[in-house]
């Protein structure tokens, strides 16, 4: 089957067309014309299919690929969720990425074809396939865990590959005990041990498949159908493993806390299992960490037997050589051993705030006095370690988990070395008593884009009543090609075939590599996955409004740090900056819904995992386009506030009179007005007149008019709810307070704002 057999419909308009290809690129959104070497078109006819999607498609081409087949597994929401370390987020993301790329490689090497995700440029596959690859991304978390693909034979091909996840995982989980085994702590991982693991890890993965004939000229159609028949499957499952006996891990509480030879209830495990003994365990574990397992488990963790294994992989000296082990070859150098932890991530505000001098003669000090070693100056946070930066020490001594795992006694019971233990923790604290507040928040970010379902079925092309004649050559084009005008109906809307769907995938590739430079370059962040058009940052408080607003700015194709319009706007593409490369973004007719929460220190991070789900479902819930900012304090209180995008620049950037009032002053002083104004029924002229009163009493210049320059005639149930405009004050007055705070900071420690 020729790729032209693809684009059916597209190709019968056109009479007489040419061999050559075109020297332009259509965006598979808007539909406008660039003339850029990203997605570049591989026919002048067939709607903007590129020339990446149509080399894929083609690999599809043989006829013995008789069905089309969907695959997905999970729960991937509860491997990420676990843990107890930043780390842990991105080990989850990578172990979940590589699930996902040995399926695609297993499914085309048993003469399968996979169409979706868009895997041609994947490090990771062509590492696996022995082909070139960009070592750079080779760690990087990309692609989803849904697999759509041909298969030949019928149905059961696909039902018999639904056990490869399972197959696999396990392939990998041998290879990880042999080198931990052999090479590390054959004591504190023994053989029951790692029974426990292997059986539990066992029942971790569902897998879903579907599976149909393949038709070409419906493909589009099929593919939405299996995805709607596996998630129909998916509702309601919950976990369905073996309940081991012991108590319950704490970041999940679907297993329990592992050690060595810990069984399943109706082989003769308790619930009963004294706390002593996990706290010996655990202790014993943590004082051998510190020797053997670069720093792998800390003596307050109570890890269950599957972040067990996430731990072990995210040390590099072990995940290498699993993989050689598994491949026969050699991956690229892991970058895990220098991943940041929260402690790193909260403090990155620092490095452009104070001297180093200054943090160094306390920070370093603190470091070597207490841990009788020297710091690390690499934070692994990118902009903090970039090149001709001044070296910071590493912001690790704050924590106070770190002193006390390395203070530990060898013998827990000896009354003699715990003493000695809380005597140390209280001069530190002492030492460091005011320091600590410079790691006090820590922020995420979790997004995707609106209505991708919609995108992917077309449905949206259809809802936003574009006409498929974008996707076609204009007039001019064709008068130069010497054919025949395509007959199109007037008012006909976009017709999808796989390359198009295709071709928001590469879009999504496209987004991923701005993404890392903007949020590692140009802010103080770092990403822990990026894969289609779904991401989760992280950074300090101090990027959580201008990393948040920049993220929109670059999705729309506005002014951003990587980004600028085409000298004549064009929706969908931008210039790179300094640079003259025209280059594809979602644009404005593709909306996205952000989720932003800042995280108190002592949070559990299972809790913030939640609070980043909860907060961007919540921006999707209440009508999408918009982006939620939700406030977790170790008290267990929250706030939270949900923004439409188009109000967002103006509300969390108002202008402010400063004459006499401080801003957190202001803010407080409003807060205290409008909660003593108790509305039980409101009207938008009743809420108009009363706030804009008293913005002018506290020096808010703020006017209904500028609101409604912004937003017309939307937005209505938001503007004249007044728990809404509480909500926006109260986020308001926090991030005032925290920037006095760091102001306070600043003037305590004897710096000055540089």
């Amino acid at each position: 089957m020729n790729i032209e057999d693809w684009l059916i419909r597209q190709r019968e308009l056109y009479q007489n067309l040419p061999d050559a290809s075109p020297e332009i690129s259509i965006h598979p959104v808007s539909g406008e014309w660039q003339p850029s070497t990203v997605m570049r078109s591989q026919f002048w006819w067939g709607g903007g299919a590129s020339r990446e999607a149509c080399e894929q498609v083609a690999a599809a081409a043989s006829p013995n690929l008789t069905h089309l087949g969907v695959l997905s597994f999970g729960p991937v929401q509860d491997f990420l969720g676990g843990g107890e370390r930043l780390r842990d987020w991105a080990v989850a993301s990578w172990l979940c990425h590589y699930l996902t790329g040995v399926a695609i490689y297993r499914w085309e090497e048993r003469e399968g074809r996979v169409l979706l995700p868009l895997h041609q440029s994947c490090p990771l596959l062509n590492w696996l396939r022995g082909e070139p690859f960009e070592g750079d991304r080779f760690w990087q978390a990309e692609l989803p865990n849904v697999i759509t693909g041909l298969h030949p034979g019928d149905a059961t091909w696909l039902e018999n590959f639904q056990t490869i996840i399972t197959e696999e995982w396990s392939r990998f989980l041998y290879e990880l005990e042999e080198e931990v085994s052999q090479n590390y702590s054959p004591r504190l991982l023994n053989g029951p041990g790692w029974q426990v693991i292997h059986r539990d890890n066992r029942y971790l993965w569902s897998v879903y498949a579907e599976s149909t004939p393949r038709v070409p000229e419906t493909v589009n159609d099929d593919i939405k159908e299996l995805h709607q028949r596996i998630e129909s499957r998916k509702i309601g499952r919950n976990w369905q493993g073996t309940w081991w006996g012991g108590r319950t891990s704490p970041s999940a509480g679907y297993l329990s806390i592992w050690h060595p030879g810990l069984k399943p209830v109706h082989q003769g495990g308790t619930w009963g299992l004294p706390d002593t003994q996990i706290a010996e365990w655990w202790a014993r574990a943590s004082t051998e960490s510190r020797h053997r397992l670069s720093g792998l488990i800390d003596s307050d963790d109570r890890l269950n037997s599957i972040e067990f294994v996430r731990r072990l992989a995210s040390i590099p000296d072990i995940i290498q050589p699993t993989l050689e082990r598994l491949w026969n070859k050699t991956p690229p150098a892991c970058p895990w051993g220098k991943f940041p932890d929260r402690a790193t991530v909260a403090a990155a505000w620092v490095v452009d705030t104070i001297d180093a001098d200054l943090w160094n003669a306390n920070v370093a000090f603190w470091h070597e006095y207490y841990l009788n070693r020297d710091p690390s100056y690499e934070w692994g946070m990118p902009k903090v370690d970039r090149p001709n930066s001044p070296n910071f020490a590493e912001p690790r001594i704050l924590e106070r988990r770190y002193l006390k795992d390395f203070l530990s006694p060898e013998d827990p019971t000896n009354l003699t070395q715990k003493k000695e233990q809380e005597s140390q923790l209280q001069e530190w604290e002492q030492q460091v008593k005011g320091w600590e507040s410079a790691i006090e928040w820590t922020v995420g970010w979790r997004g995707d884009g609106d209505n991708m379902g919609k995108w992917l079925s077309g449905d949206q092309y259809k809802t936003l009543k574009l006409p498929w004649s974008r996707w076609h050559p204009t007039p001019e084009a064709i008068a130069q090609l010497g054919i025949d005008p395509p007959t199109i109906p007037a008012n006909a809307t976009r017709q999808l075939d796989l390359p198009h769907i295709l071709d928001l995938s590469l879009l999504f590739g496209c987004w991923n590599q701005l993404l890392y430079p903007l949020t590692e370059q140009h802010h103080n962040g770092k990403v822990i996955f990026a894969g289609g058009d779904d991401f989760l940052l992280l950074g300090p408080l101090t990027e959580a409004v201008s990393l948040t607003t920049d993220l929109y700015r670059l999705w729309r194709g506005e002014v951003s740090p990587l980004t600028q319009p085409l000298n004549s706007a064009v929706d969908g593409w931008v210039k790179r900056t300094g640079t003259e490369e025209i280059y594809p973004v979602p644009g404005q007719r593709m909306n996205f819904s952000l989720g932003v929460v800042i995280a108190q220190r002592r949070i559990p991070q299972s809790l913030w995992h939640r609070g980043l789900n909860d907060a961007y479902k919540q921006a999707k819930n209440q009508g999408r386009d918009r982006v939620c900012v939700k406030v977790i304090f170790n008290s267990g209180q929250s706030l939270d506030w949900v923004c439409p995008w188009r109000l967002w620049e103006l509300l969390i950037q108002v202008p402010l009179q400063h004459q006499g009032k401080t801003d957190l002053n202001r803010w407080e002083k409003l807060l205290s007005y409008m909660e003593s104004t108790r509305l039980q029924q409101s009207s938008l002229r009743t809420v108009q007149d009363l706030i804009q009163t008293l913005w002018a009493s506290v020096g808010i210049e703020l006017t209904w008019e500028m609101i409604r320059h912004i937003a017309g005639n939307d937005y209505r149930e938001e503007l004249e709810n007044w728990s809404w405009w509480i909500g926006w004050i109260s986020i308001m007055g926090f991030l005032a307070r925290q920037q006095r705070e760091r102001e306070k900071w600043v003037e305590r420690v004897g710096g000055t704002n540089r």
